[in-house]
């Protein structure tokens, strides 16, 4: 009798043996597999949708970058305006100086813009009559004419007046010596000609 109790305790029942050692079932897998069949192939369609249509959109944007260059020659005209501006500040200096020049002489009362002048080259040096008429319309005296001499061996500068200006020889003298080395100054000019005085510039 023991011996048969044994054998019924050790032995037990089917609804308690052990989950690992039960057959697994193969209607899971097959779903598992379905599954992920099916995620795989859902992911391919989206991945080949989207390539399809984001391909479609890229050439628009290629027209854009053409109009951006028309912009900018249309500001480069803007600076000309300015260049004209500067030239016509510069022609004002010019005629300034001219109605400060008082051309009475405070000693004698002489106005030197009633003589006219014939300035003549008579050393050679290139623009020499010119100077000299700067120089004496810049005290007042009334230049018509400049040019050369008959030659040019005047050492010194010479003065001729007509006989009827005589009160302006020692004005003009004194005012040309201030520059220049006075020879000989006379008034014996003859009446025929056109300037008041002639002066002819020498070497020293």
């Amino acid at each position: 009798m023991e011996e048969e109790q044994k054998d019924e305790v050790f032995q037990a029942p089917k609804e308690f043996e052990s989950r690992i050692n039960r057959p697994r079932s193969n209607n899971n897998v097959k779903r598992y597999l379905v599954i992920i069949v099916l995620i795989v192939v859902l992911g391919l369609l989206i991945f080949g949708v989207t390539r399809f249509f984001g391909g479609a959109s890229k050439p628009e944007p290629t027209p854009t970058p053409i109009p951006t260059t028309e912009t900018v020659p249309t500001e480069e005209p803007t600076p000309t305006p300015e260049e004209t501006l500067t030239p016509t500040k510069k022609p004002t200096n010019t005629p300034t100086p001219k109605p400060t020049v008082n051309p009475i002489d405070k000693t004698t009362g002489l106005d030197r813009s009633k003589l006219s002048i014939q300035v003549l080259n008579g050393s050679g040096a290139a623009g020499a009559s010119k100077k000299a008429s700067d120089y004496l319309e810049g005290l007042g005296y009334n230049v018509i004419q400049i040019g050369n001499a008959e030659n040019f061996n005047f050492e010194k500068t010479t003065i001729q007046i007509k006989s009827s200006k005589d009160d302006f020889l020692n004005l003009l003298k004194s005012d040309l010596s201030k520059n220049y080395s006075i020879g000989t100054a006379s008034a014996d000019l003859s009446s025929d000609q056109n300037a008041d005085a002639t002066v002819t510039i020498g070497k020293e």
